[in-house]
């Protein structure tokens, strides 16, 4: 692994520590290291020339099964909390210390 020093403007400092800090990672590095690895991610930059088995890896594939996966993830969740089997204050709570392990 190779580190970086990175200075950021206040503007950019202010947005991690409001928004993004407990979303996406919980110290300054993680957040970082996370917003770059999204950008790469996005752009395609991490997926170029990959292939999982025999098939080159598309990112609109992977844009669209993930579209499928936070439809379907989205349509469980508002029919549990209609039939009362879901509580989304806990869901939510769950769905960060999930994502913080």
């Amino acid at each position: 692994m190779r580190r970086a020093l990175v200075s950021l403007p206040d503007g950019v400092w202010n947005i991690i520590d409001t928004d993004l800090k407990g979303q996406i990672g919980d110290g300054d590095s993680e957040v970082i290291r996370n917003l770059v690895i999204a950008y790469l991610t996005e752009k395609g930059y991490l997926l170029k020339g990959k292939k999982v088995g025999n098939e080159h890896v598309n990112t609109e594939q992977i844009a669209s099964e993930l579209d499928v996966h936070d439809t379907m993830i989205t349509a469980l969740t508002e029919l549990l909390e209609e039939k009362g089997q879901l509580n989304p204050e806990e869901w939510e709570k769950r769905v960060q210390k999930k994502l913080h392990q």
